[in-house]
């Protein structure tokens, strides 16, 4: 039998609103066994990418939590990534900056600043994009 991966238990979230609380998430529950492949569908706005942002750390969940392997998320980590729908992007930062920006905040001190440098230009190449380092998003 497959180890439990991933599990969301009561989630809710509300973002404030000049029109007081928007209830975006209400009681998700959820769980992923490693190996499974789930899909997320839905209508635009019915929360797939505030459940997304939860479980990548980069949303902390108003209420329920976020257990990956048997590990509380509450903020991004470097075993998970999101693939965003729109930009999101600084455009006034280098695509190297941008990267360096996630990267700095992910290993915070864990590297020193000539490991932080290769550990980016390495994953530039692996997404060829290390052409584009210097680059601005526009």
């Amino acid at each position: 039998m497959a180890k439990l991966h991933l599990e969301l238990t009561g989630v809710e979230m509300a973002f404030d609103t000049a029109k007081g609380p928007f209830i975006a998430l209400d009681n998700v529950n959820l769980k992923i066994k490693k190996g499974e492949f789930v899909s997320l569908i839905g209508h635009s706005g019915c929360g797939k990418s505030t459940v997304l942002n939860i479980v990548a750390g980069l949303l902390q969940a108003s209420k329920g939590g976020c257990v990956l392997d048997g590990h509380e998320v509450n903020s991004p980590g470097p075993e998970r990534a999101v693939v965003f729908q729109n930009h999101a992007l600084m455009p006034w930062l280098t695509v190297y900056e941008n990267v360096e920006l996630a990267v700095r905040q992910v290993f915070k001190k864990a590297m020193s600043r000539q490991e932080r440098k290769e550990w980016i230009l390495h994953n530039l190449e692996l997404v060829n994009m290390a052409h584009a380092a210097g680059k601005r998003p526009g």
